[in-house]
């Protein structure tokens, strides 16, 4: 079975880099390059557009930091899956990267094979961060929410909601999906922010998707 095509866009000042990347990125047979940005202004006005499955994002940009961009294109990109490619491995960028929507966080000493296999991972549906990465995360939820591996935090029907929802289902849809009124999946929608303490759907699917990683 021929593998599905994965549009990559490469945000990164360095634009050496970047090159090098999507070279050896178009190796692959499934992974083609939409554009590579060097600021955010240019990906900001682009991407939209292109909307390319995946977008590598680096943090350390000229003009405006990758946090803030991920945060402004997952606003009116919803189905593009965001993934960090930097040198910052501190706990306030990675959490700030993931609160803005990112849905992966790699470090750029990944090797060719291991990010290849990474944005396959992505766009599968899967959340990829670097070993480091990880640690960080399971001692966070660890500490703050350590009844999330235990799989309670959501009732099955929120699950399935939460599910439908990374799926890129819009509400009315998750209603007609599961034979519910428009109020209750709201109502549902509600609790289910509050139980993860996010605002918004972006955030919320990728706290849930985390959860599923550590549990």
């Amino acid at each position: 079975m021929k593998p599905s095509i994965i549009l990559v866009g490469i945000v990164e000042d360095n634009y050496d880099y970047a090159s090098k990347v999507a070279q050896l990125l178009q190796l692959s047979p499934d992974i083609y390059i939409a554009g590579i940005w060097r600021d955010a202004a240019a990906a900001l006005n682009d991407i939209p557009q292109l909307m390319p499955d995946v977008v590598l994002m680096d943090l350390q940009l000229p003009d405006l930091d990758g946090i803030e961009c991920i945060r402004r294109l997952s606003g009116v990109a919803t189905s593009i899956q965001y993934l960090v490619l930097s040198n910052c491995d501190d706990d306030d960028h990675v959490f700030e990267a993931l609160k803005a929507g990112a849905s992966g966080y790699l470090l750029k000493d990944e090797d060719h094979e291991s990010l290849v296999r990474n944005i396959r991972e992505l766009h599968a549906g899967g959340a990829p961060v670097s070993p480091l990465v990880a640690w960080k995360l399971v001692r966070y939820f660890n500490r703050r929410i350590p009844y999330a591996a235990e799989g309670n935090i959501l009732t099955k029907r929120e699950q399935e909601i939460v599910s439908l929802l990374a799926e890129g289902k819009m509400y009315k849809e998750v209603s007609v999906r599961l034979g519910i009124a428009m109020e209750t999946t709201k109502k549902h929608i509600r609790n289910i922010y509050g139980k993860l303490e996010v605002q918004n759907k972006t955030e919320a699917v990728n706290k849930w998707r985390m959860f599923r990683n550590i549990a």
